[in-house]
């Protein structure tokens, strides 16, 4: 477990509800027991565990988020029967996507956000350097390189602009944190799901994020449903059968801050664990959890209150009833 989200990541663990509390047991040992204000969310990440009807039923009654993973990827969710039941937002929502303004300047705004937090990332570590009388030139120059395509973001006339935009910005800030992890780890680049294949194997830092972005899925995915949005129907990612765009343009502005941080110096500090993750991916997968956990559930949850905020904010834009502006961190 970590923060409010309880894991079941051990074949053969069973939930069940015994006196109104969650108990997990993993042959016939009961591993914890959490009532149900003590957790936000539940988690399988294990194909081999199972569960009663008493705790999806308990789940439902408490509002708790139940997840069911598959790799790195969030596959189904307990969703409330009651869901959709307001129309309003999902027929804005469609309006929006058919407006080519509007879906454009939606666009423009996750990618200013993802921009910014990128480059507040970068400068964390250009200021400590500074500070220690050590500058990184480099580092600095990528986060100037940062500044200017996030500048260059209000001029773009339509979301595959801006999508280019965010391509080359991407690259530059990749190379900034291959400057930032030991050597050791074997980190180069972020490697897309094509070049994994074709190129070369994983490393373990490209696996960690990963693993990271899966629980930031998660995490903006119920901010989704909460906001009662469509999260199929996105203005930055585009369409397609099963896919949930507009959790992933959501995604976009919190990666830098929810994961790409965390993991950075996690990475710096255990760097063993970072490098033999492919190997030991068991051991080390509830680890990865942890940081991306703690970052999203610490400080009183502010993090994970800030996304769900940001999709209540994108509803209400939807609907003409505010401005939308972009999660920009300020640290």
């Amino acid at each position: 477990m970590g923060g409010k989200v309880a894991l079941v990541d051990e074949y053969g663990a069973f939930l069940s509800v015994k006196q109104g509390r969650f108990q997990l047991k993993i042959g016939g040992e009961v591993k914890w027991e959490l009532a149900p204000v003590e957790v936000d969310s539940i988690v399988f990440v294990k194909e081999g565990c199972s569960l009663s009807a008493a705790a999806v039923v308990l789940a439902n009654e408490f509002g708790i988020d139940m997840v069911f993973m598959k790799g790195n990827s969030p596959q189904a969710r307990l969703v409330p029967a009651k869901y959709g039941t307001t129309m309003l937002t999902w027929n804005k929502q469609l309006k929006a996507f058919e407006n080519e303004y509007r879906k454009t300047e939606f666009s423009k705004k996750f990618v200013e956000g993802k921009i910014h937090n990128q480059r507040m990332v970068i400068m964390e570590y250009a200021y400590k350097q500074r500070a220690k009388g050590k500058p990184m030139r480099d580092l600095e120059n990528v986060a100037f390189e940062l500044s200017q395509y996030e500048n260059s973001i209000v001029n773009t006339s339509s979301p595959e602009e801006a999508m280019n935009i965010e391509a080359h910005a991407a690259r530059i800030y990749w190379q900034g944190v291959s400057k930032l992890l030991p050597p050791e780890i074997g980190f180069v680049q972020r490697l897309t799901k094509q070049r994994i294949t074709f190129e070369r194997s994983i490393d373990g830092f490209n696996l960690a994020l990963n693993i990271g972005y899966a629980v930031l899925k998660k995490e903006v995915w119920n901010a989704v449903f909460l906001a009662a949005l469509n999260p199929y129907v996105g203005f930055l990612h585009k369409p397609k059968s099963g896919k949930m765009s507009l959790v992933f343009d959501l995604m976009e502005e919190f990666r830098p801050i929810a994961v790409d941080r965390p993991l950075i110096a996690f990475a710096r500090k255990e760097k063993e664990a970072v490098r033999n993750l492919p190997d030991e991916r068991d051991k080390t997968l509830p680890i990865i959890w942890r940081q991306i956990v703690s970052t999203i559930y610490g400080n009183e949850m502010a993090l994970k209150r800030q996304i769900i905020s940001q999709a209540r904010l994108l509803a209400s834009a939807i609907r003409g009833e505010a401005t939308y502006k972009p999660y920009k961190s300020k640290w």
